[in-house]
């Protein structure tokens, strides 16, 4: 695609990550404001959606013809938070060394928004021969249980789509599956008293933290039955957190665990519940607070002979179509819209929210002119 701007890229990318947007809190408004602002500047009309303070997605439609489904570019805002003494490089200085582009959100995900914008750009500028529409969808809190993504859903701005293409990161290799995730929180009930009168107790002693610990190791040698994928493999658990007491000297009379399981296609939240509660006991009670449900487009799929080929063209290669292990908003977008998904990003896999975060600027380029091409290919 000789229409990308590889200026206005590098420049949005750098801006973008010059910008503090870890969440939670969020701030993404004045990232969401830069991009609104660049869509501006070529015709582009956006709308700024709420999602509270200092909190917005950033949504655009360039139109079509309406003679084919829509296509929507995904990308989040938000990052995660950064310990600055533990890196090399100013973790916002969007520093450009040895070919590689620094900060955080260089890989998760601000450099491949700046791609998908820029390469929204293009279409704009040759949208005559757009047969359906390009829709820019571009979110704040994924990291807030896909918040933002939610409410681009229930705001009917995905309206009319056919087919998600996603920028997390894949080293610009092609991703058709990615693990859902399902949180529970688990709470155990204890009975409440002062350790200087409870000689007379025994075993776990009434404690809620107790009944809890003793939970917890049934949960580490718990197997999750469910069907072994073959991109994304088992299911996986981890505690994430874990609360409760009083003081020191009190029984406690409540404790929390906040369980966060990485599920597969097979595995239902209610097959999950069961065999929790199957180890739970008398004591502890289980609550659904959440949940992403897998996501698996069949490789035959369409689209996903589309993104490969598109790739295939930019890079001379055929890529690597897989499936990772991490959820996206595409566990809200796909499910609700029934549509395909792909996800296709210039960032490393397994560089997310690393020290001296990096993405490569051969494949930031790379993915702009594979995103305007994957959008042509389809909507053109």
């Amino acid at each position: 695609m000789s229409d990308i701007d590889n200026t206005l890229l590098l420049d949005l990318s750098r801006r973008l990550i010059q910008l503090v947007t870890f969440d939670p809190p969020g701030n993404e408004l004045p990232a969401a404001q830069l991009v609104a602002s660049v869509l501006a500047d070529f015709g582009i009309e956006s709308e700024l959606q709420s999602i509270g303070e200092n909190r917005a997605n950033v949504v655009a439609r360039i139109k079509g013809k309406g003679q084919r489904p829509a296509l929507i570019f995904s990308a989040h805002l938000d990052t995660i938070s950064v310990n600055e003494a533990e890196w090399s490089v100013p973790p916002f200085g969007a520093l450009v060394k040895d070919g590689r582009l620094y900060g955080r959100g260089a890989t998760d995900m601000k450099a491949a928004l700046a791609a998908m914008v820029v390469a929204g750009i293009a279409m704009q500028q040759r949208k005559d021969e757009l047969q359906g529409d390009l829709i820019l969808a571009f979110s704040a809190a994924e990291n807030s249980s896909c918040l933002g993504a939610k409410h681009l859903v229930e705001s009917g701005a995905l309206a009319g789509a056919g087919a998600l293409l996603v920028s997390e990161p894949t080293s610009l290799d092609v991703f058709t599956a990615e693990k859902g995730a399902l949180w529970i929180r688990a709470t155990a009930k204890g009975e409440y008293g002062h350790n200087a009168f409870s000689a007379d107790r025994t075993g776990d002693r009434g404690s809620a933290i107790l009944r809890m610990a003793e939970f917890l190791c049934r949960v580490r040698d718990l197997k999750l039955q469910a069907p072994v994928h073959p991109m994304l493999g088992s299911p996986t658990v981890n505690v994430g957190m874990i609360e409760g007491g009083i003081s020191w000297p009190l029984i406690a009379p409540e404790c929390h665990a906040c369980i966060d399981i990485h599920t597969v296609p097979g595995l239902t939240a209610d097959d999950v519940v069961q065999q929790f509660q199957a180890i739970a006991g008398p004591h502890v009670s289980l609550e659904v607070v959440d949940e992403k449900p897998p996501i698996d487009t069949p490789l035959e799929h369409p689209f996903v002979s589309l993104c490969v080929s598109s790739v295939t063209a930019e890079r001379g290669a055929e890529p690597v179509v897989t499936g990772v292990s991490y959820y996206s908003d595409a566990a809200v977008i796909a499910p609700a819209l029934n549509v395909p998904m792909v996800i296709i990003g210039p960032g490393e896999v397994g560089k997310s929210g690393s020290v001296d975060e990096y993405v490569e600027l051969d494949k930031l380029e790379a993915s702009a002119r594979i995103f305007a091409d994957i959008a042509l290919r389809y909507l053109a």
